[in-house]
């Protein structure tokens, strides 16, 4: 809990010196990571016009700073605002990131990427949606070697996240749904099916999943699959 309370006490000092008149003289200026971090608290509440509010007056403040670019993309995204949310993660995604400054922010990059796979998604752009989810599962894999661990799924700001008690349901299931379903979209039928086979594999769901893709009836089989994954996933 040692990073929750240096959220609070950071966030305490931020609205204090935010209330200080214009006269008097202010002793603390926030960081640009305290900033982003209020903006992740208020992602967590769902007001996600605050949090975009907070992530720019991060990036006001240091325009290299990645995780304002990744709020106000992921912050965009939930208002449904796809191509403005697209264009604040293609603007931060190959930002250099700062390992020594922000050591809690290690899976800072693979955000962006799943950000953009959502984005290129809402916008209907399939190649797009494949291309970032290819991005994707490799930074995963890269994750799972780094760590030794095989077993490690993305969720979305999960180490922050935990800390605030909240769990954001976004996670890397919801990625590989997207890229099933702009799979299904381009006719990659035998690519879909082996997505949503380790879709039910992570999801525990048992039981085989065969369908006949070169018949009308075997692909429509894949478009009900994909829509009862859409309720799972989603509930």
């Amino acid at each position: 809990m040692i990073q929750f309370y240096k959220i609070i006490f950071g966030l305490s000092l931020i609205l204090a010196t935010l209330s200080i008149g214009s006269g008097c003289r202010q002793n603390y200026v926030p960081t640009d990571e305290e900033l982003a971090d209020y903006g992740w608290v208020l992602f967590s509440q769902g007001d996600y016009v605050g949090a975009r509010d907070w992530f720019q007056l991060s990036i006001d403040k240091d325009s290299t700073y990645m995780d304002g670019y990744c709020g106000i993309g992921w912050s965009n995204g939930k208002l449904g605002y796809a191509d403005t949310a697209y264009q604040y993660l293609y603007l931060g995604k190959d930002m250099t990131y700062d390992d020594i400054r922000f050591p809690n922010q290690v899976n800072l990059p693979i955000d962006f990427v799943g950000g953009l796979v959502f984005a290129s998604s809402a916008i209907g752009n399939d190649s797009l949606t494949i291309a970032y989810s290819q991005e994707f599962d490799f930074k995963q894999n890269q994750i799972q070697v780094d760590m030794g661990d095989g077993d490690f799924r993305w969720t979305l700001k999960e180490a922050l996240f935990t800390t605030l008690g909240y769990d954001s349901n976004i996670n890397a299931q919801d990625v590989r749904l997207a890229w099933s379903v702009a799979q299904y979209n381009s006719s990659q039928f035998i690519e879909c099916v082996s997505n949503i086979r380790l879709i039910w594999e992570d999801a525990d769901i048992s039981g085989v999943f065969d369908p006949d893709i070169s018949t009308v009836q075997g692909r429509n089989e894949i478009a009900k699959e994909l829509e009862k994954l859409q309720l799972l996933l989603s509930s």
